[in-house]
């Protein structure tokens, strides 16, 4: 052996124990975590995406009971409002909404169903304006709204730090001494102890881990970062909602043309100008004498192929984990799919984030992701399905249990449409099937001849629901290293356009439709169950009717022109994200259809399809609506949902994943729990 092999072994050799050092080190030590500069807190960055999820949660909480439910929201009034102010607005909505006036509005005579509507809208406007009558008894002029859901946060806040002022040392002793003693005796019931055991431990985490935040931070950095943070990050963030959808628009077209051009490009010609004439001559074949004759060793191995190991469940289960917590793997034979790669920095890089290969990458996510689309989308239903099918509602815990096994083991694996169609599908059910526990509990408290009224109702719930596509869509994109997908949002609010356009007049005046809503009534009658109020629920304003007076717009700016210019604007800029959703869903149906005729290959085929005509179908109704108008609540919801396709694109761009996304999970599903119904609901 030469000295220069004797040296490139020896570097090899080190370069292997460096190697087997650098595997071992995450293993044995935890890599300390680099400190920022305080130069990096001045950045134009942000506010984290925790912030926006809660800010998420209030601005839809308050736009639902300041722009919705609101009487001034409803007739159109801005404040201060007098009672002229208010005879006026009712007297011009009643122009276009009661019974005896639509004939002369609308040039012929309405139909039963448009009467329908235009008397509840009317009654709507009816009620709003004896609710404000009521309130301006002894006041000359009144403020529609003075800030009543900020200063209702900020009591909560006060009274919380009052409370804990004043309360000494032997107060914290003893609601200690008495919560341990509660937990020992089981004085308050099994299910009630381990509710509780399961709360005190999801607050020590929150805390360890947020105080253990703080520890690496330091006083100065929390501090420094906490002012630069509330003073610079609301603008880039507020930047980025508003310019995310046409962002994504820009970086979807240019994609397309980058494929157009590379379908269109011809390859490199082999043969340069000027040695044609070698071309077409005769090839010269060199001699062969001083080649090695070929062994049976050195023949290639043909038509063999190497089967692939099955994976077992606890290697799917952690591939799950790392995709979920953003760790990576010690095994990444397919680094594409198993290793998780974090978020890049900046809104174009984010957008154009793209992976080698998209589709495994993209079921892997849904893999990963699929037993939190099942529970959040089943949970409304659920308690529903166990009074229908066992007469009774199961203690939250004992049916969560059940649910989560039942979830993860005996629900095959869904593919990425199919999860999409599943939110369309839901989205319909939505204000269909939802009940709640005090529904639950009235109905078990009423005697004789039971019958279960399901009436939606905006509530809290359907917050969550919206903030829940929000997260699914940004943990999908974070997982699977793609940034410009489908909303998950838009699939979801495809199927609330597809509950509204059921209700629609020129739908509902078919005769097969009466047939099939008589039908289902019935069958749900025989089960006790009966849906009230559901016209109520989808009317909506719009040719000539309602459409003269009312609406959240006309109460923010009073001037009618701005009113109808703001809601033209902003129906503009909500319809740029599902129109994107729908022609992606268009460009895969189109790859799809080439792809026909193979294994499996129709069933993706009509799931992108079922999925594009359910986009079209949204843009279409939208385009159609009349936000500048007082709409049923369901429209509201629908509208709040398209607004939640803009917070999905915006939280897309951070990464999500960890212990905060879990954590914020852990509390919705243990809040769940305890709002359960603990009683035992039998039926008659």
């Amino acid at each position: 052996m030469t000295a220069s092999e004797a040296k490139t072994d020896e570097a090899a050799s080190d370069s292997k124990v460096q190697a087997k050092k650098s595997d071992e080190k995450p293993q044995d030590q935890a890599v300390p975590v680099a400190q920022k500069s305080l130069k990096e807190y001045f950045s134009w960055r942000p506010v984290p995406w925790w912030l926006c999820f809660l800010l998420g949660i209030f601005l839809l909480t308050k736009f639902q009971i300041v722009y919705n439910d609101s009487p001034c929201a409803v007739l159109g009034l801005q404040g201060p409002v007098t009672s002229s102010d208010l005879k006026k607005a009712f007297r011009q909505l009643s122009m276009c909404t009661h019974p005896d006036r639509l004939r002369g509005r609308l040039k012929r005579l309405p139909s039963p169903e448009e009467s329908r509507r235009g008397e509840i809208i009317f009654n709507r406007a009816s009620a709003a304006k004896d609710e404000l009558f009521k309130t301006q008894k002894n006041k000359k002029a009144m403020q529609c709204y003075q800030g009543e859901m900020e200063l209702a946060v900020l009591l909560v806040f006060q009274q919380v730090g009052r409370l804990l002022s004043s309360l000494g040392l032997e107060d914290y002793m003893g609601f200690f001494w008495e919560l341990v003693w509660n937990l020992i005796t089981f004085e308050a019931g099994i299910l009630n102890t381990l509710l509780c055991l399961l709360w005190l431990s999801f607050v020590y985490r929150i805390l360890r881990q947020f105080g253990g935040y703080l520890w690496r931070m330091g006083i100065l950095r929390f501090a420094l970062g906490f002012i630069t943070t509330v003073i610079i990050g609301p603008f880039p963030t507020i930047f980025n909602f508003l310019a995310l959808p046409v962002i994504r628009i820009i970086a979807f077209l240019q994609s397309i043309f980058a494929d157009s051009r590379s379908d269109t490009d011809e390859p490199p010609a082999v043969v340069q100008a000027g040695t044609e004439t070698e071309a077409t001559a005769e090839p010269h074949h060199p001699s062969t004498a001083a080649v090695k004759v070929s062994t049976d060793k050195d023949l290639p191995a043909r038509n063999l192929r190497q089967r692939k190991k099955k994976e077992t469940d606890e290697e799917k289960e952690a591939k799950k984990k790392a995709l979920l917590t953003g760790e990576a793997q010690t095994n990444t034979e397919d680094a594409a799919v198993q290793k998780p790669v974090p978020v890049p920095e900046g809104l174009w890089q984010v957008v154009s984030w793209s992976n080698k290969e998209p589709v495994k990458a993209r079921q892997a996510a849904a893999s990963a992701m699929q037993f939190d689309i099942l529970l959040i989308l089943t949970k409304p239903v659920i308690p529903l399905c166990m009074l229908v099918a066992l007469g009774q509602v199961w203690n939250g815990l004992f049916s969560s249990l059940f649910i989560g096994h039942a979830l993860r083991k005996w629900v095959p694996q869904m593919s990425y449409e199919a999860h999409h169609l599943l939110c369309a599908l839901f989205g319909t059910l939505h204000t269909l099937l939802g009940v709640s526990a005090s529904k639950l509990e009235d109905y078990a408290n009423r005697e004789g001849s039971k019958v279960l009224h399901l009436a939606w109702a905006w509530s809290f719930k359907d917050v969550l629901s919206v903030m829940h596509m929000c997260q699914l869509g940004a943990a999908v994109t974070a997982m699977s290293a793609l940034g410009n997908e489908p909303s998950y949002a838009a699939s979801f609010a495809s199927g609330i356009a597809l509950r509204i356009a059921v209700g629609q007049d020129a739908f509902r005046g078919l005769g097969f439709v009466h047939s099939l809503a008589d039908y289902f009534q019935a069958t749900l009658k025989d089960l006790g169950i009966s849906l009230d109020a559901a016209d109520e629920v989808v009317a909506y304003s719009g040719s000539g009717i309602g459409d003269c007076g009312g609406g959240p717009f006309r109460m923010l700016f009073g001037d009618e022109t701005l009113a109808a210019i703001a809601a033209v604007v902003l129906k503009a800029w909500l319809l740029l994200l599902p129109a994107l959703s729908t022609a992606q869903w268009f460009q895969r149906t189109c790859q799809a259809s080439r792809m026909l005729g193979k294994r499996w290959k129709m069933t993706r085929f009509v799931q992108r399809l079922f999925l594009f005509l359910l986009g079209v179908l949204q843009i279409c109704l939208f385009a159609s609506s009349e936000l500048n108008a007082s709409n049923g609540a369901l429209i509201n919801y629908w509208l709040a949902m398209l607004f939640g396709c803009a917070g999905e694109s915006l939280l897309s761009t951070y990464d999500i994943r960890g212990p905060v996304r879990r954590s914020f999970l852990d509390w919705i599903h243990l809040k769940e729990f305890r709002d359960k119904p603990r009683r035992d609901l039998t039926a008659t």
